[in-house]
């Protein structure tokens, strides 16, 4: 009999395409496997190599087989991959002309859909739904809420509840009064097993504030047990929770990398390492929470250094850099 998972991320998994413009002349690069599916995953089971790390996605026909290659090495469990033959797989493009970033998402799967699901799965130690194209209903999300059995930490990114993407593929945000609103019920189905996680830019978008303190401190006051990771890149990130009915909150140092050479899933990585020190999130001490951050932090600094995954280290190699605590 298998083990219970250790981690569980949901979403779905996405072709993410590279393309240049320059003098009106597209350069386009090899397509690669994206999403927090793909980055979470990695990153939980590189820093924990002896870990159950599964992932709940959906592909079309028409996914790359190679792209599955960094998963499979790794040993992560893909049984709860589901192909929908009758649809295509999420695409991404990503279009750099004259120092901007245009993403576009010119293709998606079918949603998923929670009886698709075995029940194994809702007795995972801890859950990150990682949507990025809508792909999660809240629907989805209420039955998950019932569905799982104990008190596990269940890891939200607000990207996928600002994301909404068009029938025409492009991309934009709903209304902050929207965003708060699906947080809310988000929260009333999780209660104080959620950990809601955001850069700055995404938690001003729910919350309308722009100080990341008084930010973090609305959120408290809206959801007065849940967890917040508020993120800023090389500025670092703040934890905050209620403890006995007050707001604590900790700046959270961003460790130095020795290099910074490509950023993306540096989100994932934060929020997946986060909830992998933690067993429960509503009964964790804030010493220990605040141990978890600094770890995420670590974590994502080992992931800027190299392209891709190959910048990620194990719990090991990423405790040594929290130790040596050199920041930005």
């Amino acid at each position: 009999m298998k083990k219970a998972f250790d981690l569980v991320i949901l979403g779905h998994m996405a072709m993410d395409t590279v393309i240049h413009v320059e003098n009106g002349e597209r350069k386009v690069f090899k397509t690669s496997a994206g999403g927090a599916v793909t980055f979470g995953s990695i990153a939980a089971k590189t820093s924990e190599p002896g870990a159950r790390i599964g992932i709940a996605t959906k592909v079309g026909k028409d996914l790359i087989p190679d792209l599955l290659d960094p998963l499979k090495a790794k040993k992560i469990d893909l049984s709860c991959m589901i192909v929908d033959e009758e649809a295509l797989t999420t695409r991404f493009e990503l279009i750099y002309e004259g120092g901007h970033r245009t993403v576009s998402c010119p293709a998606r799967c079918s949603a998923l859909s929670f009886d698709d699901f075995p029940d194994e799965l809702w007795s995972a130690r801890r859950f990150h739904i990682g949507s990025i194209c809508g792909e999660i209903s809240l629907l989805f999300i209420e039955k998950m809420g019932n569905g799982i059995i104990d008190e596990q930490p269940v890891g939200i990114d607000l990207q996928g509840v600002l994301r909404d993407v068009h029938d025409d593929g492009t991309i934009s945000l709903i209304s902050q009064g929207d965003a708060l609103d699906t947080t809310r019920k988000i929260y009333e189905i999780f209660g104080k097993r959620l950990v809601i996680k955001g850069d700055d830019f995404e938690c001003t978008a729910v919350s309308g504030i722009e100080d990341p303190v008084q930010c973090i401190e609305y959120f408290l006051s809206e959801f007065s047990d849940v967890t917040v990771l508020l993120t800023m890149g090389r500025k670092g990130s703040y934890l905050g929770k209620n403890c006995d009915g007050n707001a604590t909150i900790e700046k959270i140092p961003a460790f130095k990398p020795d290099r910074i050479v490509d950023e993306t899933g540096a989100g994932d990585t934060y929020l997946v390492s986060y909830l992998s020190r933690i067993d429960n999130a509503s009964s964790c001490s804030f010493a220990t929470c605040e141990e978890a951050a600094l770890f995420a932090s670590a974590a994502s600094s080992f992931l800027v250094e190299d392209k891709k995954f190959k910048g990620l280290q194990p719990a090991k190699k990423i405790l040594e850099r929290v130790q040596k605590a050199v920041y930005f």
